[in-house]
């Protein structure tokens, strides 16, 4: 149990802001009580002097929270958060927080599993094994054979979302999609959403800037379409399209209003999230730099949260979409981005992708992959062109 975790624990007893309202100045002094026989003892963090007569006796005093209740459960133990570089300063400041809300509240308990409900959140063998090829067939993603830390890590915070007491039981109903849709919806967005940020890697922004965009403008391309598959919370459809209206102030150029973006992903979750735009101080400072900050964006009343711009909101189209399904609903692209997605397929995956890429770009489109993906040994439908720095890939001639 952390620092902060009796919040959670039962019999809590707050205030109205959840902290006592001392004078810093009183928590300083000695706090000396004198009995009945004139003795007296000084309380110091930590430890009890009392005074009695011409001795003096240093005594520990006890824990405040290594006791149990009248019913013999054991109470709420203090446990630092020990973080990398935390100073021995920071530790006794969590000693002394977590004490003084045990001194208000010396009830506390320590909030079990059983109290919540949980009663395993490990995956068992069987299970991870079904569960993978299920995820697989679902996503295409490839789980492999040891990795069912990620999927306890995962689906752990959705035991209690739904009262289900065990990742195995969870698994099973989230495997019936036809009872459990929820269930199930949110497992498959639990196991599929994937870290992103703004201009990943830089260099295929810059080669839409100054190679690709001019030379759709000179082959007087119009409109010019461009699909962000996988996108997760909307950054890199974001960031293509203020690239899209930051090269419009160059000599050949596209026009922002005939350029249309499509994103596409898997989670409905992360699809609807994307539409608002709104991103916190963390995701904002993750890829973006302060003038585009400024440029792109706009307050919220959460001095915490900005919005994307309408303007670039405008040229964004989110929709639902999973990379197994025809694309032939999508149209003709001229420019594909599909970034550190194929690593998590299997190869016989990855090359049905790249074909079915191959059918919905335009002659001379463009590819867009991850750094580490390659298609090499996958499909023989695209040329690599080099941008130095990184490479992209165009469709060849058929």
């Amino acid at each position: 149990m952390g620092v902060f975790d009796f919040l959670k624990a039962k019999n809590f007893n707050e205030n109205d802001d959840g902290f006592e309202k001392k004078d810093a100045r009183r928590d300083n002094r000695d706090d000396i009580s004198k009995s009945s026989s004139g003795s007296a003892s000084t309380q110091k963090r930590g430890f009890t002097i009392s005074n009695n007569g011409p001795s003096t006796e240093i005594k520990p005093r006890p824990s405040l929270d290594n006791s149990v209740d009248s019913s013999g459960r054991a109470k709420a133990k203090f446990e630092p958060s020990n973080y990398p570089g935390v100073t021995k300063l920071a530790l006794e400041a969590q000693r002394v927080a977590y004490d003084n809300v045990i001194r208000r509240n010396p009830n506390v308990q320590v909030a079990t599993q059983d109290e919540l409900g949980v009663q395993s959140r490990s995956v068992s063998d069987l299970q991870y094994r079904r569960f993978a090829s299920y995820i697989e067939e679902q996503s295409g993603i490839v789980l492999g054979d040891s990795k069912q830390y990620l999927v306890n890590s995962r689906l752990s915070t959705l035991l209690i979302r739904f009262n289900i007491p065990s990742i195995d039981e969870l698994i099973n109903k989230a495997m019936n999609p036809a009872v459990y849709k929820e269930i199930s919806t949110a497992v498959i967005d639990a196991m599929t959403t994937n870290e992103t940020l703004w201009f990943r890697d830089n260099y295929p922004y810059l080669a839409l800037k100054n190679i690709i965009l001019p030379e759709l403008a000179r082959r007087g391309k119009s409109p010019v379409r461009i699909w962000s598959a996988a996108c997760s919370s909307g950054q890199e459809p974001y960031s293509i399209a203020m690239v899209v209206q930051e090269q419009a102030t160059q000599v050949v150029h596209v026009d922002p209003a005939n350029t249309q973006i499509t994103a596409t992903d898997l989670s409905p979750e992360m699809v609807e999230r994307s539409r608002f735009g709104l991103y916190d101080s963390h995701a904002l400072a993750r890829g973006l730099s302060a003038e585009r900050k400024a440029k792109f964006f706009k307050p919220t009343k959460d001095p915490n949260v900005m919005e994307v711009d309408d303007v670039i909101k405008s040229m964004v189209s989110f929709k639902q979409f999973n990379l197994l399904n025809s694309f032939s609903l999508l149209g003709k692209f001229d420019i594909i981005f599909c970034r550190n997605v194929l690593i998590y397929f299997s190869n016989e995956v990855k090359a049905q992708i790249l074909e079915k890429f191959a059918g919905n770009l335009n002659p001379g489109g463009y590819l867009f992959l991850g750094s580490s993906e390659s298609i090499n040994g996958l499909t023989d439908k695209y040329e690599m062109v080099r941008c130095n720095p990184g490479i992209v890939y165009r469709l060849k001639d058929r």
